[in-house]
């Protein structure tokens, strides 16, 4: 569990305010409390952030639990919310369960109080690794249809090259190694080898191509580069 714990306790009575803190630090808790009072602070507190928890009385003078549950829910749904009280009765428990509380403790049996925080911070990081985990699953999914993608792209493409290929084998024997017209048909042959290596590194990322590691020599890598590049870039 997170430590320190910052909560913000919605309280009226500064004894029960203080013999609940007293209680959270006997069970072990070590914890950060924003105590408040009234609807607007109680809201203003959430609006600054880096709340973990919320305990509530279920009833203020000017303000309730089922009222500070309701804003909770709809505005900060991912904030665990204890009920404290020394006036809810088993039909407003259940009530407010039903409305979305996490827990309810009664003020004259605050042992169960400990126990309820350790409970309702376990939910939050279950529930945390549980998004987590479905995040990761989409981007799984993603990356696959992007390997599907790559795929089909690169099995239509090797087919366009075998032809290019074919074509400029069929000019080179045509032209013969003396023609001065034989050094371009060799670079369209180079060029093209070198696109059916791409294609054929989509087709292992899709996963459609088993890979076989070759041995290159990196001397003969960069001179092929370097008279593509030469013509492209020029000097400057």
């Amino acid at each position: 569990m997170k430590s320190p714990l910052h909560i913000l306790h919605l309280e009226d009575d500064p004894n029960d305010a203080a013999l609940i803190q007293s209680t959270l630090e006997a069970g072990g808790i070590i914890c950060a409390t924003t105590c408040v009072q009234s609807h607007d602070d109680f809201v203003a507190a959430l609006e600054h952030g880096g709340i973990d928890l919320i305990l509530s009385d279920f009833s203020l003078p000017a303000f309730d639990g089922l009222a500070a549950l309701e804003i909770v829910r709809t505005r900060w749904p991912a904030i665990p919310l204890i009920l404290v009280s020394g006036t809810l009765g088993e039909e407003r428990a259940i009530d407010s369960l039903k409305s979305g509380a996490t827990d309810y403790v009664l003020k004259e049996r605050l042992a169960r109080l400990v126990p309820a925080v350790h409970r309702a911070m376990q939910e939050v990081e279950e529930r945390t690794e549980r998004q987590r985990l479905e995040e990761e699953f989409i981007q799984a999914q993603k990356m696959e249809g992007v390997g599907q993608l790559a795929g089909g792209v690169a099995h239509d493409f090797n087919n366009i090259l075998a032809v290019i290929m074919g074509y400029s084998d069929l000019i080179m024997s045509e032209l013969g190694p003396a023609s001065p017209l034989q050094k371009y048909a060799e670079q369209i042959r180079h060029a093209s080898e070198r696109a059916a290596g791409l294609t054929r590194q989509l087709l292992i990322f899709s996963r459609k191509q088993t890979v076989q590691p070759v041995v290159l020599d990196l001397n003969d890598v960069v001179q092929d580069m370097d008279k593509m590049l030469r013509r492209l870039i020029g000097e400057n």
